[in-house]
């Protein structure tokens, strides 16, 4: 009887067969995950201190490790563009994400995100100094506002200032001034100036007659 050739494999013709046909399957379905395995990647997002609302435009930075180009996204009062652009709308909070979705070589990244805190511009109102002659009729009061920002107007606060008039002193050194106050705004604070309002007293002749 004639000795058999040594063998990996166990089992003779159509055994052998099927044994060596799933072995290969393994074979090629290892090989395909390793060749689809994709590699990591990681954003990094530059930090941004605290701005005021009016700031000019800035640009925020954002990088991938495998070079790929990062989408960015914004959510508050501003809008970016992009090349990272970013436009201060309001006073309140801003959040930046960037995001890579990967491609055939990088799996997804995590998501990075940036927040920072824009605070209310600096409005001073003043009320304009007004004259009048005894007895007449008060003039209309007004104010006037500076510092201003990014186009708006006194017709874009939530709610103008108005003005009224307070006697203050006694006697001799009794004086009106005019009082500014009442303004409301989502992205200003308010400084108040008080004005003067000047009567000019009716001169009087001889024995208090005009």
């Amino acid at each position: 009887m004639s000795k058999s050739n040594p063998s990996s494999l166990k089992g003779t013709g159509k055994t052998r067969c099927a044994l060596a046909w799933m072995l290969g399957l393994v074979f090629c379905s290892v090989f395909e995950v390793e060749s689809h395995a994709k590699e990591a990647q990681k954003i990094t997002i530059k930090k941004v201190s605290p701005k005021q609302y009016g700031v000019e435009p800035f640009v925020v930075k954002a990088v991938s490790s495998s070079k790929l180009t990062v989408s960015l996204f914004v959510n508050g009062p501003a809008v970016i563009d992009k090349a990272g652009g970013v436009t201060i709308k309001g006073a309140g909070t801003v959040r930046i994400f960037a995001l890579q979705t990967g491609n055939d070589q990088f799996e997804a990244a995590e998501p990075a995100m940036v927040s920072f805190s824009v605070e209310k511009a600096p409005l001073t109102v003043k009320a304009e100094d007004k004259t009048m002659n005894e007895g007449e009729k008060v003039p209309e009061l007004t104010v006037d506002y500076k510092g201003f920002v990014n186009g708006d107007t006194e017709k874009t606060l939530e709610i103008p200032a108005k003005a009224k008039i307070v006697e203050t002193g006694k006697g001799f050194r009794k004086k009106k001034q005019i009082v500014p106050s009442g303004a409301k705004s989502a992205n200003y604070t308010f400084k108040y100036v008080t004005g003067d309002l000047k009567v000019t007293r009716k001169k009087k002749g001889l024995f208090g007659r005009k």
